[in-house]
């Protein structure tokens, strides 16, 4: 599922015809894996399995707002059966940015074992020992990020069409008799400033 339709796609970028529509196509699905990869969540929505680190009050999703936990449950056996769900009266969720936050402190501390740092006796973050099952609302994609969407993909297309149109060859100015043709030099590792700017309030934070 991508994040917008193509035809509201078609209508933010200005493009009135069908005769690229297969690129288009091609294009949303590579801005559906961007932009998910680069804020660091989903914001298509639907229901998730997460592991966290144990040992801290707070797990943070990877995706929000939330809008249902399903369950929690911690094992340092990684069965994670029933028997290691963790009550909802234990903790408290922060919908609307994802974190799940223990009112009991830390949720399994990890006995730290051997000789080496023998003296501390508990791991800060037990690795994965935490499981979170829990959804997020569909349909529920912010306009601008709608927005950054269409223009990621138009610079990609424009891209596409100044490259096919300059026959892939790299040149900034093509001269046709007595009209000289000067194309955009984009830099292909570029983020545009105006999607950076549309995204950045979006983009996950890193813990």
């Amino acid at each position: 599922m991508s994040l917008d339709t193509l035809a509201n796609v078609k209508t933010r970028l200005g493009v009135s015809t069908s005769a690229d529509d297969s690129l288009l196509s091609l294009l949303q699905d590579s801005a559906d894996a961007f932009i998910a990869n680069w804020c660091d969540r989903d914001f298509i929505g639907g229901t998730y399995t997460e592991y966290h680190p144990g040992g801290a009050e707070f797990i943070y999703l990877r995706n929000f707002p939330v809008d249902s936990v399903t369950s929690v449950k911690v094992d340092p056996l990684y069965g994670f059966g029933a028997e290691t769900l963790i009550p909802s009266t234990a903790y408290v969720v922060h919908p609307d940015w994802g974190v799940i936050q223990s009112v009991f402190g830390p949720l399994l501390p990890h006995a730290r074992l051997g000789l080496v740092n023998a003296e501390v006796s508990f791991w800060t973050r037990g690795p994965h020992v935490a499981q979170v099952v829990y959804a997020t609302l569909t349909g529920q994609v912010p306009s601008d990020v709608k927005e950054a969407y269409a223009r990621l993909i138009g610079c990609w297309y424009r891209r596409t069409k100044t490259e096919a149109s300059a026959n892939f060859i790299n040149v900034t100015h093509q001269k046709f008799g007595d009209s000289t043709v000067a194309y955009a030099n984009d830099s292909v590792d570029a983020l545009p400033d105006d999607v950076r700017e549309l995204l950045s309030p979006y983009r996950a934070p890193r813990v």
